[in-house]
Parts: structure tokens; sequence; C-alpha cells
């Protein structure tokens, strides 16, 4: 009797373990078929929340994996499948995220590469850490939480995240726009008492504590750092849910929880400590089944460098993992045509978009190999809640070794964007000539932008042919008619200007219309009205005329309405050279001829080019561009000032004897001018 009571309970104990953990009971043993695997070491974080202990890494899987991740499973080291929940996967990348089922500190395996895998796994609850999900924006009303919460839940979810707590500002996918989030927790509460709590949301957004909605917001606004909601609520000792949803509808999303503990009379973030814990797993190496050694490398992300005017480079360590009896040679190739030697390599990617990194691991006469694809987004959010600034000298000491040949037209941009930053005209000129050499489809806005980028830092250092050079160079690009013209224009102004090849650049813009007959309107007006620039600097002033004539005004303008704003460009220019903004000084002028050809016949754009360049400290060349006019158009109104201003400048640039040659040939041509005799007096004659 006592033996048939102590046998009915032990199967009592039994069913009743059974009941309480039924997957550990009916776990399924891992077969065989499985080709890779990590070990997972994970110190389990006790905390008596509600659910079980669970643990989430983060890894590299390689083109083995199946695209959805079905092949995957995390086991025991007793090769016990445990239940688990992929958290970010894709086709397109091979970093995974999951989490799973940890019943104590120890080891466990993720394995992959099964082409047959078998039943779906177990689905993991999760029930520890602060669980943040995102999903596809629906949409929908916000009368009330359970409008937003059905919303939410009809969606679908693009990735989760375990974020250190209820108080985030940014999308850790990296998207910005439309958007819906669901964050959930256990709080504790270590003392019973009055909460207040206070929450926002950037958009319309919901708070619940323990299946009770607490506060809602239901009207589109943004987050604006005060307490804007808040509630108080009677809370016992103990375990409490937190649920948390939020939609927004532009930029990223944005979620804070704030209360104000018994005892305290100001608001504060929910402490971290007192969310359930969530273990990270440590992800060891790459075991392949079979085999003593797979190839396998660490990615490590460092830091991103802000680069203007929205643009970020991140860096990226790459670290290869090698027994310590190995002393290999490792070699890297990266797909944006980059190669590097060593066991620890630092990679710079310059624009967004998935990377291949392949790294050849040569031990002797073995070699081993290893590919991964990475998904580099616009900023470093997808690695870290607050990425840190990279200083630019380790920026430039990446870049300075890159072979541009393998970069496209985007990533070369930015790298010229990043020397004008950094302003060292050596690396600037490196890449921007890499720039101008490359063909491969980019867009107008950004070409005109980046040959205007290197043409400035030219001009600045007088490389005037490179100046010109540029602009030259990029019309040649796979570019429209309208963007090629315009840069040609551009080189035609700067080679007329600041170089002795005028002839040269009135030939260019000749041959352009020659090569391509069925031009439009606008394009046609660009290159003639180019064309009369450079017949001014050849000193032809009546092919300028006529030419300037078939080129018509760029703007569709009442004759009225164009003097009004002929004049208002002029007080504009002016002003901007006294206040030192010469930059858009000479786009304002370049502008104004553009638009109105018969202002390079006139003059008056001429003189403003002049004080513009006097201004700058190129007097030399102001003269220049002021007797080439004159030399083409004698009759002008302005020739006579546009003389002595030369022979200033030349005074001024240390060409005393020139400057005589011009007041001498001001008096002759221009006698009833009262600018000779001013300019005797003023060189003391």
């Amino acid at each position: 009797m006592h033996k048939t009571r102590l046998f009915s309970t032990a199967i009592f104990l039994c069913l009743l373990m059974s009941a309480a953990r039924p997957h550990l009971t009916r776990a399924a043993v891992l077969g065989n078929g499985w080709l890779y695997r990590y070990p997972l070491k994970v110190q389990v974080l006790h905390c008596g929340a509600p659910g079980v202990n669970i643990a989430w890494a983060r890894f590299y899987t390689n083109s083995t994996r199946l695209p959805d991740g079905n092949d995957l499973r995390v086991t025991t080291a007793g090769r016990l499948i445990l239940p688990m929940r992929i958290m970010r996967i894709s086709r397109n990348d091979d970093r995974v995220q999951l989490a799973f089922e940890t019943p104590s500190s120890g080891t466990y395996y993720v394995w992959w590469g099964n082409p047959h895998p078998g039943p779906a796994v177990p689905i993991l609850k999760i029930d520890r850490g602060v669980w943040l999900r995102l999903f596809h924006f629906r949409a929908g009303g916000s009368r009330s939480w359970q409008v937003l919460a059905d919303r939410i839940g009809q969606a679908q979810a693009y990735a989760s995240y375990f974020v250190p707590r209820i108080f985030i500002g940014f999308n850790p996918a990296g998207q910005n726009g439309r958007a819906m989030s669901l964050c959930e927790s256990w709080l504790k509460i270590p003392k019973a008492g009055s909460y207040n709590f206070a929450f926002d949301a950037n958009g319309v957004g919901y708070f619940n504590l323990d299946g009770h909605n607490i506060l809602l917001k239901s009207w589109r606004s943004g987050m604006y750092g005060r307490v804007r909601f808040h509630r108080r609520v009677k809370l016992k000792v103990g375990w409490h849910r937190v649920v948390i949803g939020a939609i927004n509808y532009w930029g990223q999303i944005g979620m804070a929880l704030d209360w104000m503990p018994p005892g305290t009379r100001a608001y504060s973030p929910v402490p971290n400590n007192l969310y359930a814990p969530i273990a990270r797993a440590s992800v060891g190496r790459l075991q392949k089944i079979g085999q003593t050694y797979a190839a396998d490398f660490a990615i490590h992300p460092e830091a991103q460098v802000f680069v203007p005017p929205a643009y970020y480079f991140q860096r990226f360590a790459f670290q290869a993992l090698v027994p310590a009896s190995f002393s290999p040679h490792v070699k890297w190739r990266f797909s944006d045509g980059q190669i590097a030697t060593g066991l620890r390599v630092e990679h710079e990617f310059l624009t967004p978009g998935i990377y291949t990194i392949q790294m050849a691991v040569q031990q002797g006469a073995r070699e081993f190999t290893a590919t991964r694809r990475i998904r580099i987004r616009s900023v470093l959010y997808q690695m870290y809640p607050f990425p840190p600034a990279d200083p630019l000298v380790i920026v430039a000491r990446i870049l300075k070794s890159y072979n541009l040949t393998g970069l496209d037209a985007r990533q070369l941009a930015r790298g010229v964007r990043f020397y004008r930053r950094y302003n060292t005209f050596p690396g600037l000129t490196r890449w921007g000539r890499a720039w101008v050499a490359n063909r491969r489809p980019e867009t107008d806005k950004s070409a005109l932008r980046i040959a205007g980028i290197l043409v400035k830092a030219a001009l600045a250092k007088k490389k005037y042919s490179w100046a010109a050079q540029v602009d030259l160079l990029a019309s040649q690009k796979p570019l429209t008619q309208e963007a090629k013209a315009r840069l040609l224009a551009n080189y035609v102004i700067t080679t007329c200007n600041y170089t002795t090849r005028a002839s040269r650049a009135y030939a260019a813009a000749r041959n352009f219309l020659a090569q391509n007959v069925n031009l439009s309107a606008v394009v046609r007006h660009v290159v003639l009205t180019a064309m009369a620039y450079a017949a001014v600097a050849n000193g032809n002033g009546a092919l300028a005329v006529r030419l300037a004539k078939q080129a018509g005004p760029g703007v569709d303008k009442p004759y009225r309405q164009q003097e009004i704003q002929e004049g208002v460009l002029a007080r504009n220019i002016e002003s901007y050279i006294l206040s030192g903004h010469f930059d858009t000084a000479r786009q304002l002028i370049d502008q104004w001829e553009l638009d109105y050809p018969r202002a390079i016949i006139k003059g008056y754009t001429r003189l403003l080019r002049m004080k513009l360049l006097v201004a700058e400290g190129r007097p030399l060349i102001a003269a220049k561009i002021g007797v080439q006019y004159v030399n083409a158009l004698p009759a002008s109104f302005y020739s006579a000032e546009l003389l002595y201003r030369a022979a200033l400048a030349l005074k001024l640039g240390g060409k005393t004897d020139a400057a005589d040659s011009i007041m001498i040939r001001l008096k002759h041509d221009y006698p009833e001018s009262p600018y000779g005799l001013k300019l005797a007096k003023q060189l003391g004659q």
C-alpha cells in the first residue's frame, strides 16, 4: 500500500512538471543534415517575472541558410530543440537576430544549412526585456486605444528588437516615415502606492497597464520634450504588464514613458533595471560539422561620420577568427572594389546598400574562405542606439588607400563632399579626378553640385586649368542634354575668365551644337549664350552680338519685368560682394547672363565680375576680363569704366607698366570720358 502511494505521488509530480514545462518533455531532438552552427554562451538573468527566461543573439550566417530562415534551430548541448523567435532576417543579407528559451545558464547552439529542415520550431513567447516590434503602416482611425491596437494588430511586422527602456526616438531598422510600433514588457513595482505615469508618442499612441488603458493620444502631433499626457495609478508590489502602441506619420518613430514614484516630485524615465531583464548570448566561432576549422570572421560596427548635407559614412571592423596555432595570410575583398590584408581590417561604407565581404585565409598550402552579405542603411541605428561620431582623421586614413576605380558615381561624390568638409585639397583632387572620369549614371542635380564643389576648391587654390577641366569632363557624363549644356557653359566661363584658352572653349561649345542636332530650345539657349561669352573673350564683338540675339532671353517675362529682375540682381550681387559672399555673387552673375544673354553684350555684368575678382584677391584676372570685353565691344557704355578698373587692378597686382599703358589707351580712345583724368590722378601722373 505504501509503495503504491509513493508510485502515485511520483506519477503526479511528473505530470505536474510536464504541465508546467510541456516543451521540455515534448522537445524534439535535432537530427542530421545541419551543416553549420554557432555556440551561444548564456548567463541566465533570473528575475521572477511571469514567463520563462530567454536570451537573444545577433550573428551572420552564410549562403547555406534558407532565405526565410526556416532551417534555423536553437538547441541545448544535448541537441534538444528549443522554442525560438526570429526577430530580424532578410533575403538580401546574412544578419540574423533571434531570441530563444534558456532553461539554465550554459552553452546552446544555433544551427542552419539543412535544405530539408522538417517541422517548424515552437514559437517563443517573449516575456523578457523591452520588446519593440515594428510594423508596416496601415491606414485607419485613432479615436480610441482599441482602434489603434486593432490597426497595429492587423499590420505586418517587419522587424523586432530589444531596447534598454521605453524611451525611443529613432527607428532601429533605419527607416523613416510612416511606421507602427508596439513595445511590451513586464515592469516591477518595488513599493505599493500611487504612481504618476506620463506618456507621449510621435503621432498617435496609447499606454496600457495590466490590460487597462491608462493614457491615450488620439491626435497627430510630435513629441515636444515635456509631460503632456499623465495619470495617477495605484499599484501593488510585483510585476505589471506594460504595452505601448504608437503610429507615426512622419520622420522617426518616437515613444516615451516617464513616471513619478511615491515620494518624488519630478517625472523621470522609468529605470532600466525595473523591466524584466533579457540575457544576450555570446556568439562563439563558426563550426562546420565534420571539419576541424571553418573560416569565419567577426563584424564590428565602429562609428559613423556626418558628411553634409545629410549623409553618413559608416566604419566597420572585420576580424578574422582563426585558431591560435595559425599564422595565416588573410585577404579581404569588398564588393565596392576595395581589398585589404591582415587579421583585422577597417572599412568605410560610403553609401547605403547590400555589400559582400569575402575573406580568404591562407594557411600553408590550404585556403579557407568565408563570405558574408551585410546591409548598410543610411545611419548606424541598426547596430547602435546612439552611434558614436567618427574622428575625421580616422576616416581620411582609411579613404586614403581606397581604389577609386571600383566605386560608383554616388560613392565618389560623397567622398568629394567628405574631403570638402575635411578641407584637404590633395584628397579632394584625387577623388574629384576619379569622379569626373566615372561614367556610371548619376542625377543631374548631383553632378552639377559636385562639379561646383570641385571648381570652387580649384579656384581657391588657383588651379585654373583644373577648374575648367572639371566642368568639361563632367559634361561628358551620362546626363541629360540640359545638364551637359549647363556644365559646358560653366566650362566656357571658367576657361575664358581664368585661362588663355578662350578659342578652345568656343570650339567646344560649337562642336556640341554640331554633334547634337535635335536639341531642345532650352539647351540651344544655354550653348548659344556660352558661345556669346566665348566670342567676347576672343575679341569678336560682332559674333557675340549675333549669338546673344540668337540665344534670346532664357525667361518668359515681359520686358518691363525683365528689367526689374535685372535691377534686383544688380543690387543683390553688389551686396554679396561687399559682405564677402563671393560664391553666391558669382552664381547670381552666371544666372543673370544665362537668363539674359544681352547682359553679356551690355557690359554691366562684366563690371560686376571685375569687382568680384578684385574682392577675391585676383586683380590680374579682373584686369584681363575687362580688357577682353573692351577689345570685343569698344563702343559699349561701360568700356571706359572697364579700362579704368582694369588699370587699377593691374596696379594692385604690381603691374604698373601695364596700368600706364591702359591709361594711355583710355585717354586716346575715350577722350571725352572723365575716367582718363581720374585714372591719371590715381596713378600719380
